[in-house]
């Protein structure tokens, strides 16, 4: 991973790759297909109350998603998402792990629906569609010198491993 990569916080301010790892043993983070994609926020909320106990781990903790920094916010200011919620607009960090494909016909899955409808019944709302509403879901867990140490790209909306099959495998890295 070039950690020169530069991704922007919700107000605009650059972040750099690096300066995201540095001080992490590993850092997990989430790619949502977009902020306002409902099984998206969910994990997204999940991965978060686990950032203070992460963190005690050296494991540090993000979410990196393409636009919408209005989205984005939200989840900061109406969710209490407190972990760093990126994007990437060019879509240059996807690229770099390997997860810049589009779910394409895979969208249509009817797990995806199931997804979807789960978090609704959990109280998550959908935001405005996005033009990165067709990327897929993942999870990586990235190393302090920006190596890729594990990695889950998902098949169809939703398609995130559970909260904690990540934690555990970040938590067996050497």
């Amino acid at each position: 991973m070039p950690t020169d990569l530069t991704l922007t916080d919700p107000e605009g301010r650059l972040v750099r790759l690096g300066d995201l790892l540095a001080g992490n043993r590993f850092t997990v983070i989430q790619l949502v297909r977009y902020f306002g994609c409902l099984p998206c926020q969910e994990w997204c909320v999940e991965l978060d109350a686990q950032g203070a106990g992460l963190a005690e781990a050296g494991i540090g903790v993000a979410s990196v998603g393409g636009s919408a920094d209005y989205q984005a916010q939200w989840l900061r200011d109406e969710k209490g998402v407190s972990m760093p919620l990126l994007l990437d607009p060019e879509h240059e960090f996807r690229e770099a792990v390997g997860a810049a494909a589009p779910l394409g016909v895979r969208m249509l899955n009817p797990r995806g629906a199931v997804a979807y409808v789960g978090s609704l019944r959990r109280g998550y709302r959908p935001q405005s569609i996005t033009r990165d509403t067709v990327r897929s879901p993942g999870v990586v867990i990235l190393d302090e010198a920006g190596s890729i140490r594990w990695q889950h790209i998902g098949k169809r909306i939703g398609d995130y491993p559970p909260v904690e099959q990540v934690i555990a495998a970040a938590a067996a890295l050497r």
